[in-house]
């Protein structure tokens, strides 16, 4: 019998309306554990992953601003966060897309440069088969303010989507990926179905280019 195949999806601006992360630190703020500066790099961080030119280096330095926090402190601020904001931000029709995708026997993996304390929430409400995520480094309780390896970004995700379809049985080849981003390029030219969702003007203008499925949620 062949393997169910598998749907990726990239979560901010796909299946959530706003970013993650930008709900996570104002919460984070609000909740006196993490400095109100912070948010000031934000929206410089937005605007060049819109532009399709962020780059590892400029993400890796953002995060020094949670050093020395306690794992259970980041988790549950991530849990009221999605609570609060972050379900209210789930689009109904990619809430519709995966429920259809799994009835045709799709396992739904989520692929995403967001913080795996913060995307686990969205996982876990759409019953999602895995999740692939970027990690904080942690010693013991407390976060390094690193990276644990390699965010989930550009060619990054490619390698951990392939590695976990090869693990499972699968190619690539009978694989979708729901992205909006241009920076997920490496991974839609890879899979068999790929789908641009609410992409960004440069990930618009490759989709038309060569033929892709386009869908704007609202």
């Amino acid at each position: 019998m062949k393997p169910a195949q598998i749907a990726f999806f990239d979560v901010d601006h796909t299946i959530t309306r706003r970013a993650t992360g930008m709900r996570f630190a104002v919460t984070a703020v609000k909740a006196g554990i993490i400095k109100a500066r912070y948010l000031l790099t934000l929206p410089f961080l937005y605007i060049a992953y819109r532009a399709g030119r962020l780059s590892f280096s400029r993400l890796d330095r953002n995060f020094t601003a949670l050093r020395g926090l306690q794992r259970a402190d980041l988790e549950n601020i991530a849990q009221s966060t999605f609570n609060d904001q972050i379900r209210g931000d789930i689009f109904p029709g990619a809430l519709r897309l995966v429920a259809a995708l799994k009835t045709q026997g799709y396992r739904i993996v989520l692929a995403t440069s967001a913080l795996d304390i913060v995307a686990g929430k969205v996982a876990d409400f759409l019953h999602a088969d895995e999740l692939l995520a970027s990690k904080l480094e942690f010693e013991g309780t407390l976060t390094t303010g690193r990276f644990s390896g390699s965010p989930v970004f550009g060619p990054a995700k490619l390698e951990l989507a392939r590695n976990f379809a090869t693990r499972s049985g699968i190619s690539l080849t009978d694989c979708a990926f729901y992205s909006d981003s241009i920076h997920d390029l490496p991974l839609l030219l890879e899979v068999g179905k790929p789908v641009a969702v609410n992409p960004d003007r440069h990930l618009s203008r490759e989709a038309q280019a060569r033929g892709w499925e386009i869908i704007r949620f609202r």
